[in-house]
């Protein structure tokens, strides 16, 4: 087991790619706080990963805010007594609209959940990190991130300051033995991706089937990721594997994005 006694914090773990990412980072040995701002998904993901013999804890919390966030990581080290990785996977799209049709408020919300949050979670377990001189945290970003994406400007401004974050904290606790890393997928299979393909065709006038066609044409491998694949990219990050890989972004897009 690549992940055997640590303690992994997953960020959005009640469905979609967070919640593969807690199963998986389980099967390889890792004990899980399960984080999102509602229950009942989090019960379910919690529930499956005991009935195989895992351990698991859920709290709720809106990691948009600072005193939540703090009590997240004071459950976890109560429960756990250490934190060895964080994920931030939690995600908001936002409207799809041009610039100059983007409310002030949906702009911030978007940055609020995709740049803020991850921001105040990395905050807050780095001082535990550093005191272990130990750690691993992983951010999901995606393309959008690496290049500018027509209608979804809020979206790719955080997923460009989330990289920014990522190598200032690589450079900042990597003398604490602590390693930051993104994961820049383009489209995951799941709901997220069908409501992005089916908006941007609203924005666009065609159909969602042609949107997914543009993007598909561009990408060398022709499909996309499914959640577990990404899960598996996290556990290579978070494990010994990549004992020597900090600050880099992991292009995980079939090929649509390679710088």
């Amino acid at each position: 087991m690549k992940l055997a006694n640590q303690a992994a914090i997953v960020i959005g773990a009640g469905q979609g790619i967070g919640r593969s990412i807690a199963l998986v980072f389980s099967e390889e040995g890792a004990s899980v706080a399960l984080v999102a701002r509602t229950r009942p998904k989090l019960d379910e993901v919690a529930q499956e990963i005991r009935q195989k013999g895992g351990k698991a804890i859920v709290i709720v919390a809106d990691v948009t805010e600072e005193k939540q966030v703090n009590m997240m990581v004071e459950e976890t080290m109560r429960t756990y007594g250490r934190i060895d990785i964080l994920v931030n996977c939690a995600g908001f799209t936002g409207p799809t609209v041009r610039v100059h049709e983007m409310e002030a408020a949906d702009w911030d919300a978007v940055l609020a959940v995709n740049l803020k949050a991850p921001f105040l979670c990395c905050k807050a377990v780095l001082k535990q990190m550093i005191k272990q001189r130990k750690g691993n945290i992983i951010s999901l970003s995606g393309t959008a991130g690496k290049e500018g994406f027509a209608f979804r400007s809020a979206i790719s401004a955080a997923k460009w300051g989330l990289l920014g974050l990522t190598q200032t904290i690589a450079k900042e606790a990597g003398p604490y033995g602590v390693r930051a890393n993104t994961i820049v997928p383009g489209g995951v299979h799941g709901p997220r991706l069908k409501y992005v393909l089916e908006e941007r065709a609203k924005a666009m006038g065609v159909t969602p089937e042609e949107v997914e066609k543009g993007f598909l044409n561009q990408t060398p491998l022709g499909r996309f990721p499914n959640p577990e694949e990404i899960a598996r990219a996290c556990v290579f990050l978070a494990s010994d594997d990549s004992c020597l890989v900090t600050g880099e972004a992991l292009n995980f897009s079939g090929g649509i994005i390679m710088h």
